[in-house]
């Protein structure tokens, strides 16, 4: 069962209540060693890490109020988790941590996550696959400026971006490209809901944010120009699924069916969007008006992206830049070695086109 809104709130990724569109998720990821310790240790006394959701053909699935999970809200519609013989249930969560702690506990089946939170997890010791790319952002995530006009221009400027972040990440890589590193700006911590009034208010020059705060700089003028996009890396700020591992060696037949139920979701939000995009603004608690400009920042990935990505450029390119980035954000230590951490037999296996 999908759980409601607190009240009417919304909680973004970082697990504040805000009253904003739910799209304004952080994607940062909490402090989770103390509480990955205390859940794998519980998983290891309760009957091996067996999952209470997962009973009869139920599959738990953590998640948060963002759009780009939304196919599984067209999945519930649609009813597709029904015809492959499952039922999806969607358990919102307010905090990366506490998805972390149900799924590391066995209380979930699979969560949905970002791509460096899915390798910070495996670093600390989940014992979880990646199983599918759900959704990239291409101009949901950037970085804005008044005055300047490459990222080269960057040196020495104050930059407003919310720390160990998805923005993190992407600015790391965008300063590396032109061979440059963190400590090349001036560093203004801000969350990235203030990064963009910051921008506005001319207390920086720069911000790196997401939407819905990117169109609402540009709205507002004064020669904000996107001077770098999530689409000059590709892939490099995206989603997964994580299953847990010992599912997909026990119940492979259900990982598929939950494959093939994504797939058919994103099929039917390709081959009608406009009512795709009504399923999930519904669904995350929103008006599909609001959500246009974040819709048209995210990219959802299907049956045929998946099966090129996941045992292509995904797994060859994308990860180990994603990982080099986390590395200089301080999000990963930099151990773990991503060759591993994909797990594509399902996606290969998916029979939706």
């Amino acid at each position: 069962m999908l759980l409601a809104p607190l009240g009417g709130h919304f909680t973004n990724r970082k697990g504040h209540l805000t009253m904003a569109t739910p799209t304004t998720r952080t994607r940062r990821l909490v402090a989770l060693a103390a509480v990955l310790a205390a859940s794998i240790a519980l998983a290891g006394c309760s009957g091996e890490g067996e999952s209470e959701a997962n009973a009869d053909s139920t599959f738990t699935i953590g998640t948060q109020p963002w759009l780009g999970y939304g196919p599984w809200y067209i999945a519930q519609d649609q009813g597709f988790d029904d015809d492959h013989g499952i039922t999806v249930e969607l358990t919102n969560f307010s905090t990366d941590a506490e998805v972390t702690a149900a799924l590391a506990g066995g209380k979930l089946d699979a969560a949905n996550v970002a791509t460096h939170t899915a390798l910070k997890l495996i670093e600390a010791g989940v014992e979880i696959s990646i199983v599918l790319v759900q959704d990239v952002s291409t101009t949901a995530d950037a970085i804005a400026a008044i005055g300047l006009t490459q990222v080269s221009e960057l040196e020495g400027q104050k930059v407003a971006y919310e720390e160990g972040t998805t923005s993190d990440i992407l600015l790391q890589s965008a300063l590396a490209k032109e061979g440059m590193t963190i400590d090349d700006i001036t560093k203004v911590p801000l969350p990235a809901s203030d990064a963009g009034g910051a921008l506005l208010a001319g207390r920086t020059q720069v911000a790196v944010t997401y939407e819905p705060y990117l169109s609402e700089a540009l709205k507002a003028g004064n020669g904000v120009e996107l001077i770098y996009t999530a689409a000059e890396d590709p892939g490099i700020i995206s989603d997964v699924l994580v299953v847990r591992n010992d599912l997909i060696e026990e119940a492979p037949d259900t990982v598929q069916a939950v494959v093939d139920t994504w797939m058919d979701s994103v099929a039917y939000y390709q081959s009608d969007t406009e009512s795709g995009q009504e399923i999930i603004s519904t669904g995350v608690g929103s008006k599909r008006e609001d959500l246009i400009s974040a819709f048209d920042g995210v990219e959802f990935y299907g049956a045929d992206e998946n099966r090129e990505q996941l045992t292509g450029d995904f797994a060859d390119t994308v990860l180990p830049m994603v990982k080099e980035a986390a590395v200089h954000a301080g999000v990963l230590t930099g151990e773990l070695e991503v060759d591993n951490v994909i797990d594509a037999s399902f996606v290969e296996g998916s029979g939706s086109e």
